[in-house]
């Protein structure tokens, strides 16, 4: 006799296989194109919500950096985050593919991040 989680039951939790986390892996770093646009849009409408609008003359202050930066950069970084989850899921189950999507959406990330770093430490200090 067959439990009910066995029978595929609406409800029954099923564990995904290998195959699915690294397919879903690679999905995760294809959002990392739509976060990009997104975390533009949410770190100028912030930057511009406090009152310096995208190339204004005068020279930003370290705090307007970190409201609208830090939050830009959570929203890119967010794919990220789940390639390298479900990544580790399909290695954890077997599958050593899914650390390539990993390591390329750990790569891009940061250099998303450190990219933006070196460019708010050169506002604040020029």
């Amino acid at each position: 006799m067959r439990t009910l989680g066995e029978r595929g039951a609406a409800g029954a939790h099923r564990a995904p296989n290998s195959a699915v986390c690294v397919r879903r892996a690679w999905w995760s770093v294809l959002g990392l194109v739509p976060s990009l646009a997104l975390a533009f849009l949410v770190g100028e409408g912030i930057a511009t919500a406090l009152g310096h609008p995208p190339g204004g003359s005068e020279p930003t202050e370290w705090w307007v950096l970190l409201a609208a930066g830090g939050p830009a950069l959570l929203v890119f970084v967010l794919p990220a985050v789940l390639a390298v989850h479900f990544g580790r899921q399909a290695a954890r189950l077997g599958d050593p593919h899914g650390r390539t999507p990993a390591l390329v959406a750990v790569v891009v990330a940061g250099t998303f991040v450190a990219l933006n770093l070196v460019s708010a430490v050169g506002v604040l200090t020029g």
